[in-house]
């Protein structure tokens, strides 16, 4: 066998050992077994170092492990050596966002030690916060998001204050236009009623569907917001006000 040929079949050796570390090692991580997970990991390092595959890995166990930063930084080189590795990009996009909620918890038990009182005040009912959504933008209020309740129930007032100004418009003029009393303006009603064409109905079904999608998002909103805040009260260790 050729020079070349033995390095070529050495070289496939050595990537399938490799695949076999990186298969193992995230087995261990899926199971739970960190330690093996690094001491396999730290072998796939060995074995290519500076590669866009053992940074990923090393930062998957990284973030296994709870060390986001060091993970962030793994998963930094990873796209530094291959920029169009979408996983590792993604993944860096979750270790920056772990480290900022790892900032806010510390800052929320900073914020806990000081002002117990004020704090217990962020303990609420999801189910409590999803029933006020049922008018958009309440939910919100409850959670103390107070700009983005005001903005919900805004929006949403002026929708449905719309929407129904047409439709009652629309039933008035119907009811108008057949009426048999003389007295009543039929065919002004009539004009009014020729002004709702294909455009005035693709608007108000628009509208209908708008103020929809304000009201699943409000309510999904509130529930999913204030059950957060509940498990940040909970890893805090802050003993829960009164129930609302």
């Amino acid at each position: 066998m050729s020079s070349d040929g033995a390095d070529e079949l050495e070289e496939m050796e050595r990537e399938h050992e490799l695949e076999q570390l990186v298969r193992r090692t995230r087995r261990a991580i899926s199971v739970g077994q960190l330690r093996e997970a690094h001491a396999l990991a730290q072998q796939a390092a060995e074995m290519a170092p500076g590669t866009t595959t053992v940074e990923e890995l090393l930062g998957d166990v990284a973030m296994a492990a709870g060390g986001y930063a060091q993970a962030r930084d793994h998963f930094r080189r990873a796209l530094d050596i291959e920029p169009s590795n979408a996983d590792a990009e993604q993944k860096y996009g979750e270790a920056v966002l772990q480290i900022d909620r790892s900032r806010r918890l510390v800052e929320r038990m900073e914020e806990a030690v000081d002002n117990p009182d004020e704090y217990q005040g962020f303990r609420k009912s999801p189910i409590v916060a999803a029933f006020y959504s049922v008018i958009p933008g309440l939910g919100q209020l409850y959670n103390q998001q107070y700009e983005k309740g005001l903005a919900l129930a805004t929006t949403a007032m002026l929708l449905l204050a719309w929407l129904l100004s047409e439709l009652l418009s629309y039933s008035g003029a119907s009811l108008i236009s057949a009426a048999s009393n003389p007295r009543l303006d039929t065919e002004g009603a009539q004009q009014a009623l020729e002004g709702y064409g294909p455009l005035m109905w693709t608007l108000i079904v628009l509208a209908i569907v708008v103020y929809g999608a304000i009201w699943v998002y409000s309510v999904w909103d509130a529930y999913h917001t204030c059950a957060e805040m509940s498990r940040e009260a909970d890893a805090l260790g802050v003993e829960p006000g009164p129930k609302e």
